[in-house]
């Protein structure tokens, strides 16, 4: 993740946005644990109960 996050932040990207969901414990608590935030689902994920957006500001 530091690299991906290295790697937007030099290509000028101000935050990520990631896909996942609560089904996925371990990747959920990783994202959290290293600063991603919920918000709301968006596009093709707006009506899929079981898919949670999350975003970090870089």
């Amino acid at each position: 993740m530091e690299l991906l996050e290295g790697a937007a932040r030099d290509q000028g990207y101000r935050y990520l946005i990631l896909e996942s969901g609560e089904p996925l414990v371990a990747a959920m608590a990783l994202y959290r644990k290293i600063g991603y935030a919920i918000i709301s689902n968006y596009g093709q994920y707006k009506d899929m109960p079981d898919s949670i957006c999350i975003k970090k500001e870089l």
